[in-house]
C-alpha cells in the first residue's frame, strides 16, 4: 500500500508571495516522530482534506512543508488543511516531549543506583517541604508521586525555579548525574564552554533595515569577531593554531528580539556560542564553528537560507538557550 502523503524533497523553495500561506515550518524531530510513530493520523488527515504535503526545503533543524490541493478543490480547502495540519503538529510535539521525558526518567532510574546520600546537591536551590512555605491555603493539592521512582514522595524537595517536586534522595542522585530537572530539563548551575576567550561581540541597530515578518521594527546586527589563536587544553588539538573569523547575525529590534539579544550576551560570556572543531559547511578542521545556538545569518530567504521570515525562530532559539541554562533569571 502506498504512502498516504506525497513527499518531494527540494531545496529550491520560493520565499514569500501567495505560496507562503500554503507553507509550514516544522522541527525535524516533530515531523519524523509523526511520520514514524503516527502514520495513521496523516492518513486520516489526507482523507479528510485532499491535499499533498511536500517537503519543499530543509535546514539542519527543520523542514519547510508545502501544501498543494488538486485543481477543482474548493477555495477554503487549503486553509482547512493547513489548520488541521498545524493542530496535528502541535499534538505531535506534545507527544514527542512526553516520550522524551519518559525516556529521560527511565535513564535516571537506571543510572541512579539504590542508595541515596543524605542532604541536597551543592549549589542547587530546593524549596521547603509541602506545607512549610507561605500561602498554604487555597493552593492545589501537591503531586504525591515522585516522577523518578514512581513511588510516594518521601521527604519532598521542590526545585526552586521550575517547581517540580521529587523525593529528596531521588532528586539528589539525579542532579549528581545531570544538573538539570528530570521533568523539564531546566538547567541548574552555570555551564561554561570552550569558546576562544579573545573574541568580541559587537552590537548595533539599523532602523532602516526591515526583516520579513518584522516590518514594524528595525534590525539588531550582531557581529562576532575572533582573531587567530592557538588551541588550549580544553580544545580538540591543544597547541594547534586556528584561523580568525567574523560572523554576522540578525535579530528584529522588537521586545522579544531584545530579550534574545540579552540571552545571546549571556551565552557569549559563558563561552557557549562558538567552539573549535570541524566546519559542517567547508569540512575544514581546527576552525571556530557555531555551537548549537542557531543564529540568523541572513536577513531574507526563510529558514532554508538561515533568514527571515521564520515565525517560530525566536521561541525555538530560547528553548535551545534554556537547555544550556541560559535564561532571564
Amino acid at each position: 500500500m502506498g504512502s498516504p502523503v506525497s513527499f518531494v524533497l527540494s531545496r529550491m523553495a520560493a520565499c514569500g508571495g501567495a505560496g507562503a500561506k500554503s507553507r509550514l515550518t516544522v522541527p525535524k524531530p516533530v515531523w519524523d516522530f509523526l511520520t514514524q510513530q503516527s502514520p495513521g493520523k496523516l492518513a486520516r488527515l489526507r482523507e479528510a482534506t485532499p491535499v499533498s504535503i511536500l517537503i519543499d526545503g530543509e535546514t539542519a533543524e527543520l523542514y519547510v512543508l508545502q501544501l498543494t490541493a488538486p485543481a477543482p478543490a474548493p477555495a477554503h480547502g487549503l486553509y482547512a488543511a493547513r489548520k488541521a495540519l498545524k493542530a496535528l503538529l502541535k499534538e505531535t510535539e506534545k507527544e514527542l516531549k512526553k516520550a522524551q521525558r519518559q525516556a529521560e526518567l527511565g535513564g535516571c532510574v537506571a543510572l541512579l543506583g539504590s542508595r541515596a546520600p543524605r542532604g541536597t546537591a551543592a549549589g542547587v536551590g530546593m524549596g521547603p517541604a509541602a506545607g512549610q512555605g507561605p500561602g498554604g491555603s487555597g493552593e492545589e493539592e501537591p503531586e504525591s508521586q515522585c516522577p523518578i521512582c514512581l513511588g510516594e514522595i518521601q521527604n519532598r524537595k521542590t526545585l526552586e525555579q521550575c517547581r517540580h517536586a521529587f523525593c529528596e534522595g531521588c532528586i539528589t542522585r539525579a542532579l549528581q548525574v545531570k544538573r538539570a530537572c528530570p521533568m523539564c530539563g531546566r538547567f541548574y548551575g552555570r555551564l561554561v564552554g570552550n569558546q576562544p576567550e579573545n573574541g568580541r561581540m559587537l552590537v548595533s541597530k539599523d532602523s532602516g533595515l526591515l526583516l520579513p515578518g518584522y516590518e514594524k521594527y528595525g534590525t539588531i546586527i550582531i557581529q562576532y569577531v575572533f582573531p587567530p589563536g592557538v588551541q588550549g587544553a580544553e580544545h580538540p588539538n591543544p597547541g594547534v593554531r586556528y584561523p580568525g573569523t567574523t560572523r554576522v547575525a540578525y535579530l528584529p529590534d522588537c521586545p522579544e528580539g531584545n530579550k534574545v539579544l540579552g540571552l545571546f550576551r549571556k551565552a557569549f560570556d559563558q563561552r557557549l556560542t562558538f567552539t573549535i572543531g570541524t566546519s559542517m559547511t567547508t569540512g575544514r578542521a581546527n576552525v571556530i564553528t557555531w555551537n548549537d545556538i542557531h543564529h540568523k545569518t541572513n536577513c531574507t530567504g526563510g529558514p532554508q537560507l538561515f533568514g527571515y521570515p521564520d515565525p517560530t525562530y525566536l521561541s525555538r532559539v530560547q528553548e535551545e538557550l534554556r537547555a544550556k541554562g541560559i535564561t532571564e533569571d
